[in-house]
């Protein structure tokens, strides 16, 4: 669930800018969006035409999560006419968050419309009592290979660092997203500006959620033809997860296929 392009400055989807070119977009409304005619809406304009169809959910798995409670959709612009989205997805067993998808419209790229989107919905997460941390995939850059319309995973690495996001050691990959794609490997697992309350020398402790989190996200997956099994066991971990810089991306696990 994420978004070498040739622009280093669009490091997101080539959608977010390493530094804005242009005016920035800060004072476009922000809205939470649950009707489904909206929630479609948006699934059709800002997620099909930026994600393969390896990484996205269909569009009635997202109307579900949303009318039950598990994914928040969260606009730039008015719901008729999105320009931005971040969809959030929460669990029933953990305080921790997770950041599924970040997309910006064409026209609207290089204009500090991600960064303000991003910035705002982590210091609104943040300030939630009942959140514990917030989590992202992305692709690992020694892994992927850069897409003229999915983005840089290079830059876009840089791009979370810069928003204080770490990798946690684990041997992460995303979860088919329906019975008809495979699991994508290669991929990583940030935190994003973890409170200091959750961490104890350069570990994310077991109160953050982290394990309960991704027992719930993978609860579906087949632990027989994917490793589950060490994703969850490296989560448990009795001391907490340690927490890599993006400049120790080396020494990030990484899984492959079984």
């Amino acid at each position: 669930m994420v978004i070498t392009t040739a622009r280093q400055e669009d490091p997101v989807n080539d959608l977010i800018p390493t530094e804005p070119v242009g005016a920035p977009v800060t004072d476009t409304p922000t809205n939470t969006v649950t009707d489904p005619a909206a929630v479609a809406r948006v699934h059709e304009r800002l997620l099909v035409p930026n994600f393969p169809p390896r990484e996205l959910v269909s569009v009635e798995e997202l109307l579900e999560d949303v009318a039950r409670g598990s994914a928040t959709v969260r606009v730039v612009g008015e719901a008729s006419d999105p320009v931005a989205v971040a969809i959030i997805a929460t669990f029933a067993d953990s305080p921790a968050v997770l950041l599924s998808y970040v997309a910006i419209r064409a026209d609207q790229r290089g204009r500090g419309v991600g960064t303000a989107l991003l910035s705002g919905l982590l210091a609104g997460i943040t300030a939630d009592a009942e959140v514990s941390v917030v989590l992202a995939e992305v692709e690992h850059p020694d892994h992927h290979q850069a897409h003229p319309v999915h983005g840089d995973p290079a830059a876009r690495l840089r791009f979370y660092a810069r928003l204080g996001g770490q990798i946690l050691d684990v041997p992460y990959f995303q979860p088919p997203v329906d019975e008809t794609q495979d699991a994508v490997y290669g991929m990583l697992l940030l935190v994003l500006a973890a409170p200091e309350r959750f961490v104890r020398g350069q570990r994310l402790l077991p109160e953050a959620g982290l394990a309960a989190a991704l027992k719930e996200f993978m609860a579906g997956t087949d632990p027989e033809r994917y490793p589950v099994g060490s994703v969850l066991e490296a989560a448990g971990h009795p001391e907490g997860v340690r927490m890599l810089t993006v400049e120790e991306l080396g020494r990030a696990p990484v899984a492959h296929r079984p």
